[in-house]
């Protein structure tokens, strides 16, 4: 538990310091590589990614035009979308930064992920392999056809209108704020062609389990919301503790259909579909939870994460 403790003191201390955000992205993502482990696990997520886009949402990935949101500091995503759709799509950044150093981890973590041999072209592969020799980001994604915008606004996005086959995003938009994510998503639709696909994953646990497992998953549902922006309500902390029922409301308020919402439950880290989330061990004893979350389904209590898998009905207008 003191781990956990530890380390929402020190995000506290950044996070409420004038300038200390920038500065411990700085110190963590630019001076100590923390982002090289982050390409480690998007090459082991990225497969059960293109599982559900094919088997859930019915999309065939070659020809594909993949947008990446709050895609982070590495080029992971771009090189991955050459690999298997020809183009190395479209990335938005609100606050990540891609950064050269971390180039070459990426252009090993995308042809070492777990696909088919099959799936990557031949060609294709070669050309990834000799971006191992590049020295900046800026030339491996002009090689790959990639597109590139930072410093975006996710409530009014640099892209055309029904220009995208799929939207994706992962464990990012826990951290905006319910008037943000609801501006993401109405871009989100927007962006989107017509039968279209929005894949968002939301890890809904309390950002301090990660620093100590012991610390319960959801124990960031305990505290009163006055307290929680209080203790948590800087950028290196907040998050904004959606129920996954609510994160569904506000898809379908942005106009979107429902393909699937998958739970990830512990401990195992399983992913299920509606009751089998009951499977799961429970976040946080109801009787511990603040009002605003007593009335959680058991489903709710029992979520880690969720892949929420939505469409742009074929009718729609923008």
């Amino acid at each position: 538990m003191w781990r956990a403790l530890m380390k929402g003191a020190i995000l506290a201390g950044f996070g409420r310091f004038p300038g200390g955000t920038r500065l411990y992205r700085h110190l963590t993502r630019e001076r100590m590589g923390t982002q090289a482990t982050h390409v480690d696990k998007l090459r082991r997520v990225w497969p059960g990614y293109v599982g559900v886009w094919e088997g859930h949402g019915t999309l065939r990935m070659e020809g594909l035009r993949v947008w990446v949101h709050e895609a982070g500091w590495t080029p992971y995503a771009p090189l991955i979308n050459y690999l298997l759709t020809g183009s190395g799509g479209i990335l938005t950044n609100v606050e990540g930064r891609l950064l050269d150093k971390y180039l070459s981890r990426a252009v090993n973590g995308s042809l070492g992920t777990a696909l088919p041999p099959e799936r990557f072209p031949r060609g294709r592969r070669r050309r990834v392999e000799g971006l191992r020799w590049c020295m900046r980001v800026e030339d491996a994604l002009r090689e790959i056809g990639a597109e590139v915008h930072q410093d975006v606004n996710p409530a009014s996005l640099p892209l055309p209108s029904s220009s995208v086959d799929l939207c994706h995003s992962g464990g990012t938009l826990e951290h905006y704020r319910p008037g943000r994510l609801r501006g993401f998503l109405a871009e989100c639709f927007r962006i989107l062609r017509p039968g279209g696909v929005a894949s968002h994953v939301f890890d809904h646990r309390d950002h301090l389990f990660h620093a100590d497992a012991r610390w319960p998953f959801l124990a960031h549902f305990a505290l009163p919301g006055p307290v929680y922006e209080l203790l948590c309500g800087h950028p290196l902390g907040y998050h904004n503790r959606l129920l996954p029922t609510e994160v569904e409301r506000l898809f379908e308020e942005a106009g979107f259909e429902r393909i699937v919402v998958r739970r990830m439950i512990l401990p195992g880290r399983e992913y299920v579909e509606e009751k089998a989330a009951l499977r799961g061990k429970q976040g946080l004893s109801r009787m511990l939870l603040a009002p605003r979350f007593r009335p959680a389904t058991d489903e709710d209590l029992r979520t880690a994460a969720a892949h929420y898998l939505y469409r742009k009905p074929a009718a729609a207008q923008d």
